[in-house]
């Protein structure tokens, strides 16, 4: 029977509860989200069937040994409801999101992970008390006990992570994940959001960056990991688009025309071909196994001519999408100069570097200028993302008509 629960996502950030206790976290004091949580688990447990030995056989399998809750593993429990007890109720920020739950398939579908650890008491929290509490205890046991897990079970893990509505990082937290090298072609495909020069251009754009973060800040932002992706797949891809950038034909105008077109007058640049190394000495430095000497040896794709016609179609929003921004009217704006760069820097770089970077760089301006597309439109580009290679890049911040 399917039922609504509030997102878990709306209260926490990481783990919670027992689960969160049983990591290593300290008691919650003062914090009534996490109290509320602790709480619940422990009323669950407490009120099963599950026995002293139950209980104590699974808090030393979750916490590695930790605390030892002693052969009255039942009475610490009434302790751990007794110490959460005083919370005050926490307060509401708007609704909370709800998921939908069907408790009987989620409770297959986690027991089907669960009996891989073979411990008996979960497998009861599990089928007995609650399937929620049941993952989260089982994702604890793998983490304590150091389990490499496949990418694919990794990915199982997710999906009911999603289905309970957790926070995107309690899964990825202290989980031993057997990753390809960043640089496997199969590291791309887990791209959800933008990356590579096109985030980077994202993290520049405006002035708005220097309100946040440093120069080297921004960059290892756009190179930093993701939850749910390969390591140092974020920085590897900023690293080849940087190169090919830089190895290219593309005059050093065009360059530095490129860079204010997409960051919309961001950082300036003068010599755009130190801004590139600078980005790619600290790509390297986030990759030291990859060595000196690195290149981009990933070869182009081949969709130049499918990202040329999308590029010429929209040209004409584009170019007055980046006149009229953002001073209309004023007969000094830089932006009249830029309107006329951007279409040819854009269609050099598809031509002449590579057509992934010149499509990423598109969606980067159309966002960048708010050029407000046809949903038709948005769903061919989602095509041709899917095509180059990123079947889960979203394009939700694209403007639409």
């Amino acid at each position: 029977m399917t039922e609504q629960r509030e997102a878990r996502f709306w209260r926490h950030e990481e783990d919670f509860g027992l689960s969160r206790l049983a990591g290593g976290a300290e008691f919650p004091v003062g914090d009534a989200d996490d109290l509320r949580a602790l709480r619940g688990d422990a009323r669950l447990l407490l009120e099963s069937s599950l026995s002293d030995e139950d209980v104590r056989g699974l808090w030393l399998a979750a916490s590695g040994g930790g605390d030892d809750p002693g052969p009255r593993a039942r009475d610490w429990l009434s302790d751990v409801v007794s110490a959460a007890q005083a919370a005050e109720e926490p307060e509401q920020y708007g609704n909370p999101p709800l998921v939908d739950v069907d408790e009987r398939a989620m409770r297959q579908a986690v027991l089907a992970e669960v009996r891989c650890v073979g411990l008996a008491p979960l497998e009861r929290v599990v089928t007995e008390v609650d399937a929620d509490l049941g993952f989260r205890l089982f994702l604890r046991v793998l983490k304590a006990r150091g389990v490499v897990v496949s990418v694919r079970r990794y990915d199982r893990y997710q999906e009911i992570a999603e289905g309970f509505g957790y926070p995107g990082r309690l899964v990825a937290g202290g989980l031993a994940v057997s990753w390809p090298r960043f640089d496997d072609p199969s590291a791309g495909r887990r791209f959800e959001e933008d990356f590579g020069f096109s985030l980077l251009a994202g993290r520049f754009h405006g002035d708005l960056w220097q309100h946040a973060y440093t120069v080297e800040e921004g960059i290892r932002g756009a190179a930093g990991d993701r939850t749910g992706t390969v390591p140092g797949s974020y920085a590897f891809a900023l690293l080849e688009d940087t190169l090919r950038l830089l190895r290219s034909s593309l005059s050093d105008d065009t360059l530095t025309g490129l860079w204010r077109v997409v960051t919309a007058c961001g950082y300036e640049v003068e010599e755009p071909r130190e801004w590139l190394s600078r980005v790619g000495e600290v790509c390297g430095g986030l990759l030291p196994e990859l060595g000196p000497g690195a290149t981009a040896d990933r070869p182009p794709a081949e969709a130049t001519d499918t990202v040329l016609r999308e590029l010429r179609e929209i040209a004409p929003a584009l170019t007055r999408g980046i006149h009229d921004s953002p001073w209309y009217g004023a007969s000094t704006s830089p932006w009249f100069a830029l309107s006329e760069v951007a279409v040819p820097a854009l269609e050099q770089v598809t031509v002449h570097v590579d057509p992934d970077l010149g499509f990423r760089l598109l969606l980067r301006t159309l966002i960048a200028y708010g050029v407000p597309l046809t949903e038709a439109r948005v769903a061919r580009y989602r095509e041709i993302v899917t095509g180059l290679g990123h079947p889960r890049y979203v394009l939700s911040e694209l403007p639409l008509r």
